[in-house]
């Protein structure tokens, strides 16, 4: 009973998080001054991918989700928690392995001058992603048996 307001909220949070960055990258989008023919490409390559991207993501949370809920005392539980630990490798690497893909057929779109300005703001939204800094953020993630 207690799992499904969890879950919503877990949610909430995410949905809530991509709608700052989607702002984000279309400001930086306008900033790139795109053609009509490469706006619309570049649209096309996005519709592409995001449902796939989509489809990871939500894999990812429920795996998180479910190993949250498992206990760390009970030796029964282990090998379950070992199974959702490795599931959530492979969907990590899908989600890289797709990221790149999408990444690669973008910026073949873009002139050099673009390109250059494309690759350093993905550089910057990663590094941003991988060291958040701020009172209020998260700490950082930990493996199911460090708890």
């Amino acid at each position: 009973m207690v799992r499904l307001p969890l879950f919503l909220c877990l949610l909430f949070l995410f949905l809530a998080s991509s709608l700052s960055a989607q702002e984000s990258y279309r400001e930086f989008e306008r900033g790139l001054n795109l053609s009509e023919s490469q706006r619309a490409q570049a649209w096309a390559i996005k519709r592409k991918y995001i449902g796939a991207w989509r489809a990871l993501t939500v894999a990812s949370m429920m795996r998180r989700f479910e190993l949250r809920m498992l206990d760390p005392a009970r030796p029964d539980q282990r090998e379950q928690a070992e199974r959702l630990q490795r599931d959530l490798v492979q969907i990590e690497f899908a989600r890289r392995r797709l990221f790149h893909q999408y990444r690669r057929e973008v910026s073949s779109l873009f002139t050099e001058e673009q390109r250059g300005r494309f690759h350093r703001f993905v550089e910057q939204e990663n590094r941003r992603a991988m060291h958040p800094v701020g009172p209020f953020d998260p700490p950082p993630r930990r493996r199911f048996y460090e708890r």
